[in-house]
């Protein structure tokens, strides 16, 4: 018993946020907004961006000092030779 059901589903998508009249925007940037540091999405938009590269860089930073550079030992003296 086969029977062929297909479903039209790009025909039915609907964003829940657009009905219920609620920003697109995500929880951070709304915050940001909130505390009058950002004046629109667009702004937060692009601090995100910052952050992220910003970040991303201090992280690269950070893994390559402590796996690609050797460690730096002090000079052996005599006395520790004997």
């Amino acid at each position: 018993m086969s029977t062929d059901i297909s479903f039209d589903e790009n025909k039915y998508k609907i964003k829940s946020k657009g009905i219920l009249n609620q920003s697109e925007s995500s929880g951070i940037i709304k915050y940001l907004i909130n505390k009058g540091i950002i004046k629109n999405e667009k702004q937060g938009s692009v601090i995100l961006i910052l952050l992220t590269v910003l970040f991303m860089t201090s992280s690269f930073l950070i893994l390559y000092n402590n796996i690609f550079k050797a460690p730096e030992l002090p000079p052996i003296t005599n006395e520790q030779l004997q």
